[in-house]
């Protein structure tokens, strides 16, 4: 019992390789020329997040639990995944949106403003949703959006995958004795 991991260490573990895994799978999509408005990438990053969850949350429970692990430690454990996952992926925003790819920043407001304006929106309202698409990519948004969004979503996905593998221990199958 000595050399158990702990469930803080699997999570930041399966965590940092989802972070590092979303980053490469970013960038792949970045320099092929992906349109920024395009969904591919963002589902992509949903089903690896939804991988790294169920791996992680499985070897924790197969290596340090004995096999068996509750609904509660399961979601859990997913949901730490995701922060930790997400941490990472939120610095790389950082450093993308101002060091990498600076110019990303415009494109997307140009986005949000084709977008506004096929809605219909006037002028005032477009001016508005503008302003608030500039404050929203900054720096300082960008990573507590990263943050907050990959929780939600592995939060999400936690609460699923734990129900296939939750596998909750009973009287019957300890060892007494």
């Amino acid at each position: 019992m000595e050399n158990q991991r702990t469930q803080n260490k699997i999570a930041m573990t399966y965590g940092a390789i989802y972070g590092l895994s979303s980053i490469v799978v970013f960038m792949l999509f970045y320099f092929i020329g992906t349109d920024i408005q395009s969904k591919t990438p963002q589902y992509l990053g949903y089903l690896l997040l939804a991988i790294f969850i169920i791996l992680g949350v499985k070897s924790y429970r197969d290596q340090d639990l004995g096999g068996y692990i509750s609904y509660s430690k399961s979601l859990g454990t997913g949901t730490l995944i995701s922060l930790y996952g997400g941490i990472i992926s939120g610095a790389f925003s950082i450093l993308f949106f101002m060091v990498i790819a600076p110019e990303m920043t415009e494109q997307i407001i140009a986005a949000a403003q084709e977008n506004m304006a096929k809605q219909g929106l006037n002028e005032e309202q477009m001016q508005m949703g503008i302003e608030w698409t500039r404050k929203f990519t900054q720096p300082l948004w960008l990573f507590v959006f990263s943050i907050i969004g990959s929780v939600i979503i592995g939060f999400i996905l936690s609460l699923l995958i734990s129900v296939f593998l939750k596998k909750e221990d009973t009287p019957f199958n300890s060892n007494i004795g």
